[in-house]
Order: C-alpha cells, then sequence, then structure tokens
C-alpha cells in the first residue's frame, strides 16, 4: 500500500486534522530534515491542494499536531544522540 509524503510540518499538520488520516511514520532525512509519511494517501493529494488553495481547519487543532510532530522530532533526536529531555 503507498502512503502520502511530505517535508512540510504545517502541510502535516493540516492533514492529520482529518479523521480519516493518521501518521504512518516519520523519516530521517539528515539531522534536520524529516520526511512524514500519512495514511490515505488519494484524500491527502486532495486536501494538499486545498490546503495550497487557503483552505481552513481549527486552529486548536492545527497547532496542536504541529506540536505533536515536534515533540516527536525533538524526542527520536534526543534519544538517538543521548540527550535527556
Amino acid at each position: 500500500m503507498q502512503n502520502f509524503t511530505t517535508y512540510d510540518i504545517c502541510l502535516c499538520s493540516f492533514l492529520l486534522t482529518q479523521k480519516e488520516i493518521s501518521l504512518v511514520e516519520i523519516k530521517e532525512i539528515t539531522s534536520q530534515k524529516f520526511i512524514f509519511v500519512l495514511s490515505e494517501p488519494s484524500l491527502c493529494e486532495k486536501l494538499s491542494k486545498d490546503y495550497l488553495n487557503n483552505a481552513q481547519a481549527p486552529a486548536r487543532e492545527l497547532f496542536s499536531n504541529r506540536e505533536m510532530l515536534i515533540s516527536e522530532i525533538k524526542f527520536r533526536n534526543g534519544e538517538k544522540y543521548g540527550k535527556q529531555q
């Protein structure tokens, strides 16, 4: 099964406001660059076009998703480099 991928944390946060879409994994490209892998590629494709055309999402959910993604990245980096959070 194929998944949808993006480098854009804001787009990923927007897509995760949809209940049908879930985060599959975060792949590290470099210590500063990540790929977000999401389920439901056809829905993600459609919604990413909506996003580029100023689609709206609940601000609280949008920022909550973004913070969750940032926390996940920090946790992975801390674990990888032996840092205590």
